[in-house]
């Protein structure tokens, strides 16, 4: 189970990551990774919807929408700040990601490991996964989540265990993106140039990250 879960936070990592080549994709993917957003969601996300200020909390949010239900989803401000980038030349009631769910699904195994093919659906149940390791007494965040509970307690779990929101997966930060690149390099014996290809980095800072 251990071992299942380091891949699960590997690939998603590795998603997250190599999608930064498109602006688009990678609002997206960030998307589903920081809500668990479903396809539906991600279809009928508006710029509207994603809210310019923090909350009373200082959380940024979005109005996620299934069949007519809404939900309020935390994002964190890496996630809010693609968003606003990808809405800034976009009218109130246009949608936000213009694919279709079968474009969505081929987005996301576009940027997937060689190993393991993900879709909106197997991207959300791996976060999915990783968060419940992370509940402890008794309380389901996933489902507060996913009911659209905002607060404080959702917002401390948020922070302390979601890897966006706690910055574990900030490729920005030099010890999170070492980490990560000492281990993709282990994992696939890639050489340094190959790997600076493949996450969309410069080939001297992979250099720096394998000696970190």
């Amino acid at each position: 189970m251990k071992d299942e879960l380091m891949k699960l936070d590997f690939d998603i990592h590795y998603i997250s990551v190599t999608s930064r080549k498109s602006d688009l994709h990678h609002g997206m993917i960030r998307l589903i990774i920081s809500t668990l957003a479903t396809s539906d969601e991600l279809e009928n996300l508006v710029k509207k919807d994603v809210r310019k200020n923090p909350d009373c909390n200082g959380k940024y949010t979005v109005k996620l929408t299934n069949a007519g239900k809404s939900r309020i989803a935390y994002i964190d401000s890496k996630t809010h700040a693609t968003l606003v980038s990808i809405c800034k030349n976009k009218r109130g009631r246009e949608r936000v990601f213009p694919f279709s769910r079968e474009e969505m699904d081929s987005i996301i195994s576009m940027y997937s490991p060689p190993d393991r093919s993900y879709c909106v659906n197997s991207l959300r149940r791996a976060v999915i996964e990783i968060l419940q390791d992370c509940s402890f007494f008794g309380e389901n965040f996933v489902s507060m989540i996913l009911e659209g509970r905002t607060g404080r307690k959702v917002c401390d779990f948020l922070d302390d265990f979601h890897p966006f929101f706690s910055g574990m997966w900030d490729f920005e930060d030099e010890e999170v993106a070492a980490d990560f690149v000492k281990l993709y390099s282990e994992i696939t014996g890639e050489s340094p140039d190959k790997i600076a290809e493949i996450l969309g980095e410069s080939e001297k800072r992979i250099r720096r990250l394998l000696n970190y």
